[in-house]
């Protein structure tokens, strides 16, 4: 099972305490946050290739092209080979320009999407794919397929820690919570910097930073409070 763990932070964050008239409303403002780290099991890498050229070992001085067909059935071993299902491979771009300053012949390019379900199984492609005609390497999404689930459980500590300091501030007071009147989610997608997205693989340090998925949940939250002696 995906490994997770959820630490409630709270956040330096303004309080409001209003106290009016004892006909009128007694309120508390306060922030909660909670930040929730996920091993991914969604991790889509994408492959660039490309045709290339190599020496003519029947006539010397010539070269040989290799096909962007050759390039690609050598990935596709590769990837079937460390466990990828087909339906998990697919085309993502095609095509290419002339680049004159290298080469005067048009090379065809091609691009596939894998969709692997751990870092070893990346590691493993990294290691045995074939360099030759590989132009590009790169992390493009990491998900989880319980994400819904973490996202739920970041949003309740994230209200956990606010009521938590709700009832400290009151407490202190001399004071007691009665209920929320106001709920407010702050959090903004709940991605984190740059966890996600176009981070270039690079034989195991373009990893470290994706070896988590990392979100951030806020919620500012108005409670009702009453006098203790009061009630």
């Amino acid at each position: 099972m995906t490994r997770s763990f959820v630490s409630a932070v709270v956040l330096s964050a303004f309080m409001i305490v209003s106290c009016f008239s004892a006909s009128a409303q007694s309120i508390i403002e306060v922030t909660g946050s909670a930040t929730i780290n996920v091993v991914p099991d969604r991790i889509t890498v994408e492959i660039g290739m490309e045709e290339y050229f190599i020496p003519d070992e029947n006539n010397p001085g010539d070269s040989v092209l290799v096909g962007i067909k050759a390039v690609e059935r050598a990935v596709m071993k590769t990837l079937l080979g460390a466990g990828v299902p087909d339906s998990m491979i697919n085309v993502s771009d095609m095509g290419n320009y002339r680049d004159r300053r290298s080469t005067s012949e048009f090379l065809m390019a091609k691009r596939l999407s894998a969709v692997v379900t751990n870092i070893g199984q990346l590691d493993n492609i990294a290691r045995r794919v074939d360099r030759k005609g590989i132009t590009s390497f790169n992390i493009s999404k990491i998900d989880n397929s319980d994400m819904g689930r973490y996202n739920r459980q970041g949003l309740k500590s994230a209200l956990d820690a606010a009521r938590e300091k709700a009832e400290f501030i009151a407490a202190n007071e001399g004071l007691v919570i009665v209920k929320p009147v106001e709920i407010v989610e702050n959090s903004s997608g709940y991605n984190e910097g740059s966890m996600f997205s176009n981070v270039a693989y690079g034989g195991g340090s373009g990893m470290d930073g994706m070896r988590r998925i990392v979100r951030r949940y806020n919620v500012t939250v108005k409670y009702q409070f009453s006098d203790k002696k009061s009630r």
